[in-house]
């Protein structure tokens, strides 16, 4: 961890030695923020991840993506949650919707906001069709049926996942 925070004070720098080179300038808080993330410092990499998101680069998905995961690390989830309804309209090209989108209804999940849990799913599924992230989504969908004494619709999920998944290895959650 203190190499990682080394050069998490060597990307600070640069940030400072590269103020009028756009290109450097996002890369250094990109680097800045992923070395703060991972040394758990999440304020910090949030005000880095900002910087790339105001800068509109062709990088600030990941950054508004990385941004959304901080703020349940931070124990904000109602934060979290808006950052990545954010996400979901503002970066529906982006190659981590599909991720955005699972993160977002898990924390609906967790927060027993459960219809806009399966709504969210239902999306993930319906738009992203060939995202990892599919047959868990059904799979959640099925906890939350099951959960809530809606047996016919967990039967009918798990006839889904039957029809539609060959392989049981493929939606292990």
């Amino acid at each position: 961890m203190r190499l990682k925070g080394q050069a998490g004070d060597f990307f600070q720098a640069q940030v400072e030695a590269v103020k009028d080179d756009k290109i450097r300038l996002n890369d250094a808080y990109l680097r800045l923020g992923d070395c703060r993330f991972v040394t758990a410092k999440y304020w910090p990499a949030m005000d880095a991840y900002n910087k790339v998101i105001d800068m509109k680069s062709v990088d600030a998905d990941y950054a508004a993506f990385q941004k959304g995961i901080s703020y349940g690390f931070v124990n904000k989830p109602e934060r979290k949650m808006e950052e990545f309804e954010k996400f979901s309209r503002t970066y529906t090209k982006s190659q981590y919707i599909d991720d955005a989108l699972y993160e977002l209804g898990n924390t609906y999940v967790n927060q027993t906001l459960n219809e806009k849990a399966l709504l969210t799913y239902d999306d993930l599924i319906a738009n992203h069709t060939s995202s990892s992230y599919v047959a868990k989504a059904i799979l959640k969908q099925g906890l939350i049926y099951y959960n809530g004494n809606k047996e016919e619709q967990a039967k009918q999920v798990s006839q889904l996942m039957a029809a539609r998944f060959n392989d049981p290895t493929e939606y292990q959650l």
